[in-house]
């Protein structure tokens, strides 16, 4: 089988998603290839690991410049290419690929679109562009042979926001490759790296200082934080639009001598190592993988009961929820693991397990192949007579 993955510049979640499933796939000895923009992490990425990137003015906002040309450049690519699937990610590599497959009419492969976000249910989106999300999906939705949710909360958004056809909406979770974060680290020497004692408590999260990660919650959190745990330390580890705003909020509270910004976090493992407690105050979250992570390294976790978190992490189980945009209640679950270190214990233990047991980039891998088996109408996903071992050009 020959597969053409569509992806739009991304980085974090989406880019590893679509390189673990890339990978996934080659090992299985079925034939990988990408169209992606030149300049963007998810192609340095892919040649690095050996595959072939099929250049496509793919930008990320919509263009009525760039679009077309992206249009007609994959349109190219799929008639030459004798690709079996075509498999786009996210709303604009969608958009993109359902217009080249119209453009190419019968010629076109079966046509597969990973939804990974929310949009329409997000509270930060605005009206027109809910609107113009919607009226793309469902006047383009009959070019697309199948949809794939990476959470639960994704296709029902899928198929009760958006209106799309039940029938053709099929959950995969996202999967994640979590050895780098079962291996020991050196807690103190972590701590060291971000400039912290190794005798204080800290809590924290590595993340894109965007809205929807709930960053400003976090920080509105910390005098409550202070208040109640002597030296602790809030660690919020990235960077993005929002950072001047949150640097001058922890001013303004009078906290900033408690919050460490270590800026874009290099090695996740041991970043994690650092923490007693890692915090996602998310607004939005498709799945969130950074939970899945964390739970791998054993660290304990409090996240926002939003979107596809609660599949994640399950409450009072392997972790604690609490209610988005609370930072009171936020504060006093912090508090309660940071003086509860036996509930906090066994949480991250249980948390472990399930990570390692239920989120495994080969179980992603085997439901997107039965997805392509499906809508190729085989029995199994075998590799096609012909198809290389590995990648493909």
């Amino acid at each position: 089988m020959r597969v053409l993955m569509v992806v739009r510049p991304a980085s974090g979640g989406m880019k590893e998603h679509v390189l673990a499933l890339a990978r996934g796939l080659a090992a299985r000895g079925h034939g990988v290839a990408f169209a992606a923009s030149a300049a963007s992490e998810i192609t340095d990425a892919a040649q690095e690991a050996g595959f072939t990137v099929h250049d496509i003015p793919l930008t990320g906002p919509l263009s009525p410049i760039q679009d077309p040309r992206a249009v007609r450049a994959l349109s190219v690519i799929v008639r030459s290419g004798a690709f079996d699937i075509v498999h786009a990610h996210g709303f604009k590599a969608g958009f993109v690929g359902r217009l080249a497959v119209r453009l190419l009419r019968s010629e076109a492969p079966p046509f597969v679109v990973t939804a990974h976000n929310h949009v329409l249910t997000r509270t930060d989106t605005p009206a027109a562009t809910r609107w113009r999300y919607r009226t793309v999906e469902r006047s383009l939705e009959r070019y697309v042979t199948r949809y794939i949710a990476v959470s639960e909360s994704i296709a029902r958004e899928l198929t009760g926001a958006y209106n799309l056809p039940a029938d053709k909406v099929v959950i995969v979770r996202n999967g994640v490759d979590v050895t780098p974060f079962l291996a020991e680290q050196d807690s103190a020497a972590a701590r060291a790296s971000l400039g912290v004692p190794a005798d204080v408590p800290v809590v924290g999260l590595a993340a894109r200082f965007s809205a929807q990660k709930g960053l400003r919650d976090l920080v509105a959190a910390t005098p409550e934080l202070v208040r109640r745990v002597p030296g602790v330390r809030v660690v919020i580890g990235g960077s993005g639009p929002l950072e001047s705003e949150l640097r001058s909020q922890a001013v303004a509270l009078g906290v900033s001598g408690s919050i460490v910004w270590p800026g874009h976090v290099l090695n996740m493992p041991r970043f994690l190592s650092a923490l007693d407690v890692f915090v996602s105050p998310a607004t939005t979250e498709a799945f969130g993988i950074a939970l899945i992570e964390a739970a791998a390294a054993g660290v304990p976790t409090i996240a926002t009961r939003v979107g596809g978190v609660p599949e994640v992490i399950l409450d009072g189980e392997t972790g604690l929820l609490v209610a988005a945009h609370d930072p009171t209640a936020l504060a006093q679950a912090i508090v309660g693991l940071l003086d509860d270190r036996r509930t906090a214990i066994k949480l991250a233990e249980h948390a472990r397990r399930r990570a390692i047991m239920e989120f495994s980039p080969d179980a992603m891998v085997e439901g997107t192949l039965a997805v392509y088996a499906d809508v190729l109408g085989i029995d199994g996903a075998a590799p096609a007579d012909g198809a290389p071992s590995g990648v493909a050009g």
